[in-house]
């Protein structure tokens, strides 16, 4: 006979009262009093909390060291540093048109508002299966004589089909822009994203990998590409420059000296982190392909470290006797099991591009997505904070599936 669930008053599996996951970010007495306390002080005595940027520099060159690259610009957010990376690599000045760009149409907004915000136009296309990344194939197939740029995602932290994208590139003269806001750590062939193409995009938002509550960095090999988007950034300025010369247009995208610093302390823990999440997801998927029913998270050949922001599994509803994905949801939630379905439908679908699409239809150029489609209706994620946790709450996580596969099988 099978459990009574939670979602109809049965007892959950865990009480996050008594169990309560892991509160992102990890911050404790200890780290602020030995790390961040130290930091900020330093920053407010110093009375440099601006201008000239000492902090930022040296998070720029350290987060750059850690990813493989060359320079690191730190920007006020993540969507920022796109709108730089796009201006850096295809030379924008955001007044004269920018070309149009490919980018995936599975991914969060600011993929999109950021090229739009110094005039690109946008062709969205389909994914690959299994990574959830933009499709070379489907890349191939949107190319026109408009294309300047391919902004792959490296999805949930999940590297993209890099060598596929750079080949395609450099065969149409093509500028490869890497989305990296939820890859902090990730591997492709043993290489840090982020210096795979010719620019690499990071967040720091709250909810990132890494994250100074707001925040953002640009990567790259480029000395041009690291001038343009330094001048981008600030208000026209060249890297070491006089401060009141302004050989380009640029506008004020600054970061607070604070933030660099909170993000210095930060980045010592970050390849830990990634690893801990690694291990715990590894177990995820050991049991869930037990279990069936929940297609986890696959790797591509490519893959030598996740940077697993996100846990993306696929549901099948045949395996949980026809109970929709949303059902299925809410039972694994009332079960004391923080889970989303993510991305609801095509980013074109959403209303914020929808009417960009309707108001300005040479912006907005929508390829067939029939992955996008699929996934959109059958995603279950986990947040990176959850694999922070123990083997002992991997095992809750299990547990509860198999006790809503069970009930929902057993037409309960």
């Amino acid at each position: 006979m099978s459990e009574q669930l939670a979602i109809h008053d049965g007892t959950p599996v865990r009480s996050t009262d008594q169990k309560p996951w892991p509160v992102w970010p990890l911050s404790t007495e200890e780290e602020w009093e030995k790390e961040i306390a130290p930091s900020l002080k330093s920053v407010y005595l110093e009375k440099r909390e601006g201008l000239p940027g000492i902090q930022g520099e040296a998070f720029g060159q350290a987060f750059a060291a850690y990813s493989d690259a060359r320079y690191g610009v730190i920007m006020p957010h993540g969507t920022d540093a796109i709108a730089a990376a796009c201006a850096g690599a295809l030379d924008l000045d955001g007044i004269g048109e920018g070309g149009e760009v490919i980018i995936p149409n599975y991914t969060f907004i600011a993929t999109a508002s950021a090229p739009l915000s110094v005039r690109c136009s946008l062709a969205l296309v389909d994914i690959d299966p299994v990574s959830f990344t933009m499709s070379p194939e489907a890349v191939e197939s949107a190319l026109t004589e408009n294309t300047v740029a391919l902004l792959p995602v490296h999805l949930g932290g999940h590297p993209a089909e890099m060598d596929a994208l750079n080949a395609i590139a450099q065969k149409h003269g093509l500028i490869v822009i890497e989305d990296c806001a939820q890859a902090h750590g990730a591997e492709y062939n043993g290489k840090k994203v982020g210096s795979i193409g010719h620019v690499g995009a990071f967040s720091f938002q709250s909810s990132k990998n890494l994250t100074s509550g707001e925040g953002g960095c640009l990567l790259t090999n480029d000395p041009d590409i690291r001038d343009r988007a330094h001048a981008f950034k600030d208000v026209g300025r060249r890297p070491g420059g006089e401060r009141w010369e302004y050989p380009r247009l640029g506008w004020n995208y600054r970061t607070s000296e604070y933030l660099a610093a909170i993000l210095l302390s930060r980045l010592t823990n970050l390849e830990d982190q990634t690893k801990h999440r690694n291990q715990n997801a590894a177990s995820l998927t050991r049991g869930l392909q037990s279990l069936g029913g929940l297609k986890p998270p696959e790797w591509h050949p490519w893959v030598t470290q996740h940077g697993y922001h996100l846990y993306m599994m696929l549901y099948d509803p045949e395996a949980f006797g026809g109970q929709s994905r949303d059902t299925f949801i809410r039972a694994l939630q009332a079960e004391g099991i923080p889970c989303t379905p993510g991305y609801q439908r095509p980013l074109t679908d959403e209303g914020g591009l929808k009417t960009i699409a309707d108001k300005y239809p040479h912006l907005i150029r929508r390829l067939p997505c029939p992955h996008v489609e699929y996934t959109c209706e059958h995603s279950v994620w986990f947040t990176q904070n959850i694999l922070l946790g123990s083997q002992e709450d991997m095992n809750d996580i299990l547990t509860a599936i198999d006790k809503i596969k069970t009930a929902f099988s057993s037409g309960i």
